[in-house]
């Protein structure tokens, strides 16, 4: 389908589609997969003016051809290569919203990333279901940093799918079901709902470069993607308390931390981690909890600098809670 044909489809069906009953009805237009600016320019241009917001897809997938990367035993040029994908989606998003604020400069219109996470080879006799490990908790953590970054203009970003599907947040199997290290991850971030989002200046990170699976079509866009190796997001509740969100990416090194806090003084601070020993580590059903959230309490204060140190062990993820 073309993007042309598309809106012309948008206009006549918006056209009938009225609010019933004292509901709103939200207009959202399907908007364009991954690389596709044309198609987004398209519908700005013709039926910006007829839509609440416009949708976006994207997937860290190794391609739509063939079979795709396994969900487990994978090596660890792949996984760093997955969250060079995952973090692909920034200048994605990037792109998208100034082509966005060409029809619209007064931002009337949000963007809803409605499909996003990993798309892996099924376990085999299935169809789309798939494990999920460490590595996919960390693509969870390194994607709500990014949506949380441009939270002014995304203002809804919806995993695809929820169970049994995909990068889901529970597996199930007759009358068991098990919580993913994805589960988990969101669990952690929930602080940041309903919050205000507070920037984060990452100083000293190091960065590796990884595979892009793309330079071959798009040589523009050079033939390795760099991924910071440590991602963080912070926010600040009704009741005063500061969530600060941190990822290593690191497979083989802590890192040491150190938080700076401008016009926030703390005076306690507790946490929580998700870890594991390996990052192909994952639930099943035989052992459901060997990656859960549990207690962090590595993070000090200095009581005359007012900072916050920690150390995070190798690819794991840490929310402070920050009073």
């Amino acid at each position: 389908m073309l993007p042309e044909y598309y809106a012309d489809v948008f206009r006549q069906y918006q056209t009938y589609c009225r609010d019933y009953n004292g509901t709103r009805l939200v207009k959202i237009a399907s908007g364009a997969t991954d690389y596709d600016y044309e198609w987004t320019d398209v519908l700005m241009r013709k039926v910006g003016s007829m839509m609440h917001a416009v949708s976006l897809h994207y997937y860290t997938v190794s391609g739509w051809v063939g079979a795709k990367k396994p969900a487990t035993g994978f090596s660890d040029d792949d996984y760093y290569w997955c969250l060079g994908k995952c973090l692909g989606i920034e200048p994605v998003i990037q792109k998208h919203l100034a082509i966005m604020s060409e029809s619209d400069p007064r931002h009337r219109i949000p963007l809803f990333v409605d499909e996003w996470g990993t798309w892996w080879e099924p376990e085999p006799g299935t169809q789309l279901y798939q494990q999920n490990t460490m590595r996919d908790a960390m693509v969870a953590s390194l994607s709500l940093d990014v949506f949380h970054k441009y939270c002014d203009r995304i203002q809804m970003c919806n995993i695809a799918q929820v169970a049994n599907v995909l990068q889901s947040m529970i597996l199930t199997k007759e009358d068991k079901m098990v919580l993913t290290p994805t589960y988990w991850l969101f669990y952690m971030y929930k602080p940041h709902m309903e919050a205000t989002y507070i920037p984060v200046d990452l100083q000293d990170i190091d960065v590796k470069l990884t595979p892009n699976e793309r330079y071959a079509a798009n040589p523009d866009e050079g033939a390795t993607r760099p991924l910071p190796l440590f991602s963080s997001t912070a926010s600040k509740d009704a009741s005063g308390k500061l969530h600060l969100s941190m990822s290593n990416v690191k497979l083989d090194e802590a890192e040491s931390v150190t938080v700076n806090l401008e016009g926030f003084k703390a005076n306690k601070v507790t946490g929580k981690i998700l870890t594991s020993d390996k990052a192909t580590d994952h639930n099943t059903f035989e052992n459901p909890d060997k990656i859960k959230l549990t207690d962090f309490n590595g993070a000090k204060i200095d009581r005359r600098s007012g900072a916050i140190t920690l150390e995070i062990p190798a690819a794991s993820i840490v929310t402070l809670e920050i009073e």
